[in-house]
């Protein structure tokens, strides 16, 4: 078993489709894998900018895995809800 600061750890990769990879650690993402029609991988990090292109899957999950800090905050998203406009007596709207 290997030690929890090690490279690596705690990342988890999904196949979301063929040749797409989706990796996280602990819930954060970390960014994805997406294969060329020419076969190569290009590696994006969590904000979708471009780590690398590369030969093999497991080198493009190493770029995107060692290219995050490991202890990145989690991202929270929150829904917000507006009100639909009212309407008056006469049909227009109201705020």
């Amino acid at each position: 078993m290997g030690s929890p600061d090690q490279s690596g750890a705690g990342v988890v990769w999904a196949r979301v489709e063929e040749g797409f990879h989706v990796g996280s650690r602990t819930g954060v993402f970390l960014g994805y894998i997406d294969r060329q029609p020419d076969g190569a991988f290009l590696a994006h990090d969590g904000t979708s900018r471009v780590v690398g292109r590369f030969e093999a899957l497991t080198e493009a999950m190493a770029a995107v895995t060692n290219g995050q800090p490991p202890l990145d905050g989690p991202i929270t998203l929150a829904q917000v809800r507006v009100p639909a406009p009212r309407a008056s007596d006469d049909g227009s709207a109201v705020a």
